[in-house]
């Protein structure tokens, strides 16, 4: 029985009633009284439903959380009451106490030691607060339900719990910070049943003796070792058993089919080998059965087909590839398949898989499925989630995927496909999740979507969609409710997919979405989902016009980067439960309709388009809007210094709306902002304190224009002009400059580029490099015009082309992508860095530039095209990429990185190592590149940023608080790289763990590594690749100061190198 039903069982017994008053009443009221002083001195404010007692009663049996029975308290339920501040000292004196809960508190310290002088205590319920110190109650003899959960007690448990357990039934010490060996002392709680250690920080192997609880779930610990059979007698009573997110190792032993009984069976995320035993087969009544992210192998016992409960079968994440096997289509019972993350290329249809009319959910994501979408998924008339996200399918969305009324998400996102999306999606009134991004699908979105009565998340970015957006897409999720309430009331079995899901779907250049982002883990996504599934929020947002805040649920709308035109439908201010709309770098025109300041927005960019008219003074009333974007549009008018109030505002850009007139307030929350967020507007007028280098308008004292202010506004707006007409003139003479040699001195630009680009100020330097020239007709050639099969890779910065130069180098060119301040403050890193600036450039393990050049708002980088792909593309490859390589890689970028950080002066910060950012050439050697986030420090040794720069899962944790960039930050960076050598395991691999926190449990207790979990997977060099992850977590130590610097990383890869054979 699940804890919170015993507990509620056992509080239904004990309230029996209300005793008549007398003397010992009396005396458990003037403890009350005494317990309400003390909580009202801990919080003054937003008391709690102990605010309410009626201090004139006699009697305390009415007041609110308390509860009597013959003449004495029995039971307390203060839970969620705002109680802060110690824990109460005198419960003991409350003699026939045997219900207290005071869980989703804010109560801290450690636990009375007078509690244990509650005899008639049965059940008590402190979680969910902050509890600290030991388990160092004794006595409590009465005690049956125990749950300390999500507290910060430490210690062992195996020290304090037996002094507890004669008559404990349910134990619950989850999410602490206990450590040690759980230890056999807790066979002698022989009347425990329901056991949750799960989060803590034990260590070393199970013992004998947990077979005989019903349920025991240790997941999250650092239990490591091998499971031994004989752990598993035949008189195993477990009905569930959850060891999953340790370091268990070894094959799946065979025993565990003694244990008929069990119902759920989850050993997810351990470094499980070998085959699946056929003997699970012979639990009779298993209905979820998780063995995914282990290394098990494709062959599957047909004894599974005997398991006719079966309705959840997790295999994801494992060693399995080819044809997916036919014994999955003979599954016939099971409800949801997770085959995600695996190495499938085909057998989709032989399968059988499409033919299981009772799965609700299949996830194949994350494969190497290929070909077009299959027809046959329409006919499984259960299916509610369909993931076919991150493989290589091609083709059209087939119409009949609009036959299938019961449908809630369907993802397609990250496949090649293309053509139009059908009408007949419309049909699908439960539909919540619609994801098409990253595909080149073409064609206009069709109104008919708007008859998807639930549709919440839409996602149609990067694809090639043209045509306006249709005034009927303003109709989507008007009644969510019949969704809702069927997830409400439906039996829903959470998964572990929720995490890749979740990753996918999330925005996470966008605040609050980052937060949430990184806050992701296996329990967390598993709260997330759930609440997202049944219409709860994750986040709070602003009522309109209100500072009012709500959790409620709210979507989004991302139809970024595509060719849509035309006007934002007028209705989309009643769409009220979304908090992003993104539609950037379109070609949408016309005005910002006012009602789009109805909408409970945390999020708004409709930067790269072609709007014009005022920007609407109705945005002001987005009180909780966190990210603001109007930049490179035509927006005129004067500027609504309303939005100065937005005070959540933490990222804002209007740059390049030449016709924006008016001044920034020099007090409020639009003065926080640099000159980077006003760039391009002539016309307004900004305060004396931002280096407003590119406005030359005055203000006066008041923050009026005067007369002579704007004659010489007019003026400057005529220069420029003029002066982006001599920017295109320079512009065409630099991209068609004759030879250069390589010791050519600097060109220092400036005149009229400095009021066209920020970045291209006097203190700029740029260098042509190329030997040989070539013109911007060249590189428009070599990349068939920026064709989309020239296209080598995708990133932040921009878009990658392979080319052919005249004089036949392959090169590859990467074509800018993001514009306004980010966009060219990256650009200008980039030159600065692989320009040399003075350094002794090249470095042989820095990528090669062989020029650059600007043509309008068009910015293109020139390399040397790297035969050996980026290391991305090879660093989880066991096979094609041995352990000696990866030490080699390692030396090679610890190279660059020394060099950027100790042989240039002022250093600089890539900000962004990681593995897709380092290119192998044919040789093998590695080289890094892509300086679109690099800074140069000066003295102090760092670079503050506004925003977070560089790639979830390699940032270090203090820059996210900090916003300082220093070197430090890129030793953390190349410690995760290392580990990703090592591991073969990736950063964030869309489960619980980060790789930095599956590192550090791996390498935290353990003396010798397991050989699995290295990338060698051989005696081979596991010695050489141990130490690699071992240097990986010292890089990642989350103290900066603690981290060594790069030049003992290469010292200590050098040894490495040096002590294995064959080097």
């Amino acid at each position: 029985m699940p804890t919170e039903n015993l507990v509620f069982v056992v509080f239904f017994m004990l309230v029996t009633g209300r005793g008549a008053v007398g003397d010992s009443l009396d005396t458990d009221k003037e403890v009350l009284l005494g317990f309400r002083s003390f909580m009202e001195q801990g919080n003054k404010v937003n008391q709690g439903d102990y605010n309410r007692w009626d201090l004139q009663a006699r009697s305390p049996c009415n007041w609110l959380g308390i509860s009597c029975s013959g003449n004495r308290v029995v039971g307390i339920n203060l839970a969620n009451n705002n109680i802060a501040g110690n824990i109460f000292g005198n419960f003991s004196a409350l003699t026939e106490l045997a219900y207290l809960d005071l869980s989703a508190n804010r109560i801290s310290g450690s636990l009375p030691g007078n509690l244990g002088n509650c005899q008639n205590l049965k059940v008590l319920n402190l979680s969910h607060n902050m509890i600290d110190g030991e388990l160092n109650l004794i006595g409590l003899d009465s005690l049956e339900v125990l749950d300390l959960s999500t507290n910060r007690l430490s210690g062992e448990i195996s020290v304090g719990l037996p002094m507890i357990c004669n008559s404990l039934v349910v134990a619950n010490l989850s999410a602490n910070n206990f450590s040690g060996e759980i230890g056999r002392s807790i066979e002698a709680c022989m009347k425990l049943e329901y056991v949750d250690l799960s989060a803590n920080l034990l260590t070393g192997n199970l013992w004998f003796g947990f077979h005989m609880f019903k349920e025991f779930t240790v997941c999250e610990n650092r239990l490591n070792d091998t499971l031994p059979g004989w752990i598993f007698p035949e008189n195993c009573s477990l009905e569930s058993l959850d060891l999953s997110e340790n370091g268990l190792t070894g094959e799946i032993p065979k025993e565990i089919s003694n244990c008929k009984n069990l119902t759920t069976l989850n050993l997810w995320g351990n470094f499980f080998s070998g085959k699946i035993p056929g003997e699970l087969g012979s639990i009779p009544n298993l209905q979820k059965l998780f063995l995914g992210n282990n290394s098990l192998t494709n062959e599957l016992p047909d004894s599974l087909l005997e398991l006719q409960n079966l309705k959840f079968l997790d295999l994801s994440r494992n060693h399995m590839g080819g044809d997916i096997p036919e014994i999955f289509g003979r599954l016939t019972q099971v409800r949801t398949l997770l085959l995600h993350s695996n190495n499938y290329t085909g057998g989709l249809l032989s399968s059988g898989i499409l033919r299981l009319q009772n799965v609700s959910t299949l996830d194949l994501s994350y494969n190497n499925l290929s070909g077009l979408l299959p027809v046959e998924i329409s006919r499984m008339a259960s299916l509610k989630f369909l993931f076919l996200a991150s493989n290589q399918f091609s083709g059209s969305i087939p119409s009949e995927y609009g036959n299938m009324p019961g449908l809630q998400a369907l993802d397609v996102s990250n496949n090649r496909l293309t053509g139009s999306i059908p009408p007949s999606l419309g049909q699908l009134k439960n539909l919540l999740w619609l994801m098409l991004g990253n595909n080149s699908i073409t064609g206009e979105i069709p109104p008919e979507l708007g008859n998807c009565s639930s549709l919440l998340w839409l996602n149609f970015q990067n694809n090639q969609l043209s045509g306006p957006i249709p005034y009927e897409l303003a109709n989507i999720g008007k009644n969510t409710t019949p969704s809702f309430i069927l997830n409400r009331e439906d039996d829903l079995i959470a998964d572990s997919g929720e995490c890749s899901t979740l990753r996918r779907w999330i925005p996470a250049d966008y605040q609050p979405f980052t937060f949430v982002y990184t806050l992701l883990n296996m329990k967390k996504c598993r709260t997330l989902w759930d609440k997202l599934l049944k219409g709860y929020g994750i986040f709070s947002v602003c009522l309109p016009e209100s500072n009012v805040r709500v959790q409620k649920i709210s979507g989004y709308i991302q139809l970024s980067e595509n060719r849509l035109s035309g006007q934002i439908p007028p209705g989309i201010g009643n769409m009220d439960d979304y908090s992003m709309l993104h539609l950037g770098g379109n070609e949408l025109s016309g005005a910002l309709p006012d009602n789009i300041g109805n909408m409970a927005l945390v999020v708004l960019n409709v930067s790269q388009n072609r709007f014009s008219g005022r920007v609407p003074m109705q945005l002001g009333n987005l009180k909780c809007l966190r990210n603001l974007d109007l930049s490179y549009n035509n927006f005129s008018g004067t500027f609504p210094t309303n939005l100065n109030n937005l005070t959540d505002l933490s990222s804002f850009n209007v740059s390049y709306n030449p016709y924006i007139s008016g001044y920034i307030p020099d007090t409020g929350q639009l003065a926080t902002f640099e000159i980077w967020s006003f760039l391009g507007d002539p016309l307004l007028r900004l305060p004396s304190f931002i280096n407003n280098s590119t406005n030359g308008s005055t203000t006066t004292s008041s923050g009026r224009t005067t007369p002579q202010s704007k004659w010489g506004a007019l003026f400057i707006f005529v220069f420029l002009s003029f002066a982006f007409m001599v920017c295109g003139i320079m512009t065409l003479v630099i991209c068609l400059s004759t030879k250069t040699t390589t010791n050519q001195p600097r060109v220092l630009l400036s005149g009229g580029y400095g009021n066209s680009s920020p970045w291209l100020s006097d203190e700029v330097k740029v260098i042509r490099l190329d030997k040989t020239a070539f013109t911007h007709a060249d590189i428009l050639t070599a990349t068939g015009n920026f064709s989309n099969d020239r296209i080598i890779g995708r990133g932040g910065y921009g878009t990658v082309y392979r080319g052919v130069l005249p004089d036949g180098r392959v090169v590859a060119v990467k074509k800018k992508l993001r514009e306004g301040l980010e966009g060219e403050k990256e650009f200008k890193a980039e030159m600065e860095v692989l320009t040399g600036n003075g350094f002794g450039w090249p470095h042989p393990n820095l990528v090669t530039l062989y020029g650059w050049c600007l043509d309008g708002a068009e910015k293109l980088l020139v390399y040397e095209y790297m035969e050996g792909g980026t290391l991305e593309d090879l660093i989880h490859d066991r096979i094609r990429f041995p352990w000696r390589r990866r030490i080699n890689v390692a030396i090679d970028v610890a190279h660059a990185l020394v060099f950027l950080h100790h042989e240039c002066h002022p250093p600089i910060v890539h900000r962004d190592v990681k593995a897709s950012n380092v290119l192998l050439d044919k040789k093998g050697t590695a080289r890094v590149t892509d300086f679109g986030l690099a800074r140069i420090v000066e003295g102090g040794g760092s670079h503050v940023s506004t925003m977070v720069a560089g790639t979830i899962g390699y940032v270090a944790p203090e820059y996210g608080h900090t916003c300082k960039a220093t070197t430090k930050g890129d030793v953390y960076s190349y410690g995760v790289l290392v580990m990703e050598l090592a591991t073969g395991r990736r950063a964030v691999d869309g489960g619980k763990e980060y790789l930095v926190e599956w590192s550090r449990r791996m390498t935290g207790r353990r003396s010798i590594i397991p050989v699995s979990v290295l990338v060698s997977g051989l005696a081979e060099g596991a010695a050489e690749m141990r130490e690699l992850l071992r240097l990986g977590v010292r890089c990642t130590n989350d103290t900066p100061q603690s981290r060594p610097d790069m030049k003992e990383v290469l010292n200590s890869l050098l040894r490495i190198s040096a002590r294995s054979k064959g080097f």
